[in-house]
């Protein structure tokens, strides 16, 4: 009897011990309730916040759709440390919650908002208060220019910031961000439509020099938006995407001698300047030597100069998602490929213009690659594959190829990837008309490890396997 009174004894004082642990907020720094999302319910957050308060530093939310404002309003009063917070597809939360969380936490460094549809620009002014963030995603949100350029103003350290699927999102909104965010490393801005220009790139070549990953599928992107990125594209072309007008431009001062007094002399040519994107504008354009007003006759004053539109690029990419630009060809291709050196994953889905040309670019200037996606590209062929494979990224880089419908590949192009690609891990070849199963079967062989997706439509039976069949169903009576 006495040693089942210890034993249930020590079981008492392991219960207490763990019911302390498990309430104490030291133990709670990192809190993600993703996999209860649907049981969460705000007088959930309430308790966590209570116990936790200057503890939590990380809570993800996502998902859980009952969250409201008021849950967030009384979790930012008590969690004031709060630094990582995902609240993204949570439906109910509204412009009020960028207010809280701009008053209340200021060590906010990473913040997802996505799928939140009532987060619009008037919840982006209030959070641009949280001057620490450095992630955020708002994507799929109610978003548009001028949310950017109040995060752009008050958010000058943001390195990562998602926006897609926001139709309102103009060049001129990532104009603003490219502007002031001159350490920001990866922007997407898929999904944003017709709205997203050449401009834009420009922008982001004047401004976001250290980007590395960017994502542009199903925008209005031409040949002229690679060439930024790669910082080939003429200052001259650039000026007119951003609409500065040459024309109302001074030019930089030429020097001549005059006859007789040996004087130099100091005249203006055309020229144009930008400051952030935007034009310095002059009324006039004076062609007499400029004179310091209190200087001695004959000296000629130095006369400050603006600053050069200068179009760097974004020559340390690594990431470009391109699909679904059908308007770039192989001519912006071949020039992002010999500046941007670096690049390791490109996607280029439905980019019908795509030639092998592209691929022997890739395989001479980047030696990195080593996911290419080129699903529907219609135009490559076996020799833009044997080339790519030969080339510097194929033997050792290359791990992913996808090469859904494309129609003219067949069974050598297998043939050199696995007796090339060493460390290949994943073809898909969905659709491919010439690539047939007996070529598949060989590509396994030579690599056992290699995931290979493919898919063959049954064929179509004869006539005479079909049968003799009825035209009508048994229940029905023709008249």
């Amino acid at each position: 009897m006495l040693a089942v009174q210890r034993s249930s004894s020590a079981g008492t004082l392991e219960r207490k011990f763990w019911y302390k642990c498990a309430f104490d907020g030291s133990n709670w720094k990192r809190t993600n309730l993703f996999n209860f999302q649907r049981d969460v319910q705000p007088e959930v957050v309430e308790k966590i916040a209570q116990r936790c308060q200057g503890f939590l530093r990380e809570l993800i939310l996502r998902g859980c759709r009952n969250i409201n404002d008021d849950a967030i309003r009384r979790f930012t009063s008590l969690c004031r440390l709060i630094k990582i917070l995902d609240l993204s597809e949570c439906q109910h939360l509204t412009d009020e919650t960028c207010k809280y969380l701009g008053q209340n936490c200021p060590e906010l460094q990473q913040l997802s908002l996505a799928s939140c549809p009532h987060i619009g620009d008037d919840g982006l002014k209030k959070l641009s208060a949280c001057d620490r963030l450095t992630h955020l995603d708002v994507s799929w949100c109610a978003v548009g220019d001028e949310g950017l350029a109040a995060i752009a103003q008050g958010c000058p350290g943001l390195k990562e910031l998602k926006i897609m699927g926001c139709h309102d999102v103009t060049s001129r909104g990532v104009g603003h961000i490219a502007s002031r965010s001159c350490g920001l490393l990866l922007l997407s801005l898929s999904h944003c439509g017709q709205n997203i220009t050449d401009e834009a790139m420009v922008n982001l070549a004047m401004g976001c020099h250290f980007l590395r990953a960017l994502s542009i599928s199903l925008c209005q992107i031409t040949d002229a938006g690679l060439r930024a990125l790669a910082g080939t594209l003429p200052p001259s072309t650039a000026a007119e995407m951003l609409g500065i007008n040459l024309s109302a431009l001074p030019a930089p001062l030429s020097t001549s001698t005059h006859a007789g007094n040996g004087r130099v002399t100091r005249f203006p040519r055309h020229r144009f300047f930008a400051n952030g994107g935007a034009a310095h504008r002059h009324s006039s354009v004076s062609t007499s030597p400029l004179t310091a007003p209190n200087s001695p006759a004959g000296w000629d004053a130095p006369v400050p100069q603006p600053k050069p539109l200068v179009i760097a690029g974004c020559k340390e990419l690594r990431v470009l998602e391109a699909s679904q630009c059908i308007q770039i060809t192989d001519a912006g291709l071949a020039a992002l490929a010999r500046n941007c050196v670096n690049l390791e994953k490109l996607d280029l889905e439905y980019c019908s213009q795509v030639t092998d040309a592209t691929l022997v670019q890739l395989a001479t200037y980047c030696p990195r690659i080593n996911t290419l996606v080129l699903s529907h590209c219609d135009q490559i062929t076996d020799e833009g594959i044997t080339r790519l494979v030969g080339g510097l990224c194929g033997p050792q880089q290359l791990q992913r190829l996808a090469m859904d419908n494309c129609p003219l590949l067949t069974d050598s192009s297998l043939e050199m990837l696995g007796s090339v690609c060493q460390n290949l891990c994943q073809v898909d070849l969905y659709d491919c008309q010439l690539i047939t199963r007996q070529g598949i079967e060989n590509l396994k062989q030579q690599n056992p490890r290699l995931k290979i997706q493919a898919f063959f439509a049954p064929g179509t039976p004869p006539e005479s396997a079909l049968g003799h069949r009825r035209r009508y169903c048994r229940c029905c009576a023709i008249l």
